[in-house]
Formats: structure tokens, sequence, C-alpha cells
């Protein structure tokens, strides 16, 4: 008997076990049809967490921000996210100085109010560098 040694990267294997199990499980960057509902969930997997930053502030960075202005969440957290902007328009300029980079944001519009949300307005959308958090998808399976 012959014995092949093959490699499977994660999202090949896990492509590969939701085929055989059925599960519906699918890769991030495949594109899926407008009829089946997709669920999508944002992933935190920077190491120390990052901080969600209202559109006034993208441009600073979280110490500089006042805590009502935004929001910290762990490694691991994940959360199911409506939209997710990849090209931002509309933001207010950073100033002059700033090295920060509209491209390194992501604008997130979150499906519930995220845990620091008590202190403030009931805002559902956020900038988040966008290294720090993952984007999964999912499909459902009837």
């Amino acid at each position: 008997m012959e014995i092949i040694n093959i490699k499977l990267r994660p999202q090949q294997l896990l492509l590969c076990l939701s085929i055989v199990c059925g599960v519906g499980v699918i890769n991030p960057d495949t594109v899926s049809s407008q009829t089946t509902p997709v669920v999508r969930i944002l992933r935190v997997n920077a190491v120390f967490g990052t901080t969600f930053k209202l559109r006034e502030n993208w441009y600073k960075q979280s110490k500089d921000i006042a805590s009502n202005k935004r929001c910290y969440v762990k490694q691991n957290d994940k959360f199911f996210v409506t939209s997710i902007k990849r090209q931002i328009q509309n933001a207010p300029n950073r100033p002059q100085g700033n090295t920060e980079r509209l491209s390194d944001y992501w604008e997130v519009t979150f499906e519930k109010p995220l845990p620091c949300e008590q202190e403030i307005d009931n805002v559902q959308t956020w900038f988040v560098y966008k290294p720090h958090v993952q984007e999964l998808r999912s499909v459902l399976v009837p």
C-alpha cells in the first residue's frame, strides 16, 4: 500500500472538511451567490487586541482618543457584521504630519452594539485597523 503525504493549509483543510461534513463554511475570499445568506464575522487577531474608532478619530492613536470615542476589544473576540467597507470615502482628513493611511482601515458596521457602547450613543459603525482583524464568512445551509 502506497501512502501519499499531502500537506493541507488551514483554509484548504477547512474547505475539505466542510464539503465532506456538509457544514457549508467557505473561504473568506470565495464569492458566494447573491441568493445564499452569508453570515459575516469579524475576528480580532492582534495579540494585544485592537481598538475600534469612531469616524472622526480614525487617524488617531487609541491613547489619544477619549474613552467614549473608542472601543477596545481583546484578541479572538468575534462580532457579527452587516458590512465592511474596504474603500472608505468621505472620512475626515488626517492632520498635517500624521502618517496614518485611510487605506489601512476598514469601516465596519456591526449587527449589534459593541460591549463598550453603553457610554456611546448606540453607534454601530466603526473604523478598525485592518491588519488587526480577520473577516470570516459562512453560508447558511438549509
